[in-house]
């Protein structure tokens, strides 16, 4: 089986392109649901499918350096699988018991996470997800794989593949 690519995009850094973006690629959900979706749709996390090559993705990397508009996974799993696994961590408790809005989508917020969770933590997080693709500070992508029970992290050459 080949790999997919899908890519979550923060509204909330997007503004009006999230707009954009549904116009290019009709194949998106919103991660948040029900009242939370209504109230919330505007900053909200959204799933779409990354065909590539194809004019979403064209668009979106014309458009992309340093926005810092979400992170894009890769997997062998379908739509529905990746988005059930996502919309899992979108709240977490604190060690305190408060519950929050985990905003794991947002690439300067993954790496964090990603480099300082125990393996538990990373098995569960990945779950499906072979790699996930981010912009680095400096403006270069960088993968994350968790294999044979370690996080490893390189240089990603994704956007200079175009199949």
């Amino acid at each position: 089986m080949s790999s997919r690519h899908y890519i979550v995009f923060d509204a909330a850094k997007m503004n009006s392109q999230i707009e954009v973006a549904k116009r290019f690629n009709q194949k998106f959900m919103c991660l948040y649901k029900g009242e939370a979706e209504e109230k919330l749709s505007t900053v909200a996390p959204w799933l779409f499918t990354y065909p590539k090559p194809s004019m979403f993705s064209d668009w979106y990397l014309a458009r992309s350096g340093q926005q810092h508009w979400g992170i894009i996974v890769e997997t062998q799993k379908d739509f529905k699988t990746v988005y059930l696994h996502l919309k899992k961590f979108l709240m977490v408790k604190t060690e305190a018991g408060k519950k929050m809005y985990f905003r794991f989508y947002d690439p300067r917020v993954l790496p964090t996470f990603l480099e300082t969770s125990d393996e538990a933590q990373l098995k569960a997080f990945f779950g499906p997800i072979d790699k996930y693709i981010l912009e680095a500070k400096n403006g270069q992508m960088i993968e994350y794989q968790f294999t044979n029970n370690e996080l490893i992290k390189n240089n990603s050459e994704f956007f200079l593949q175009t199949s």
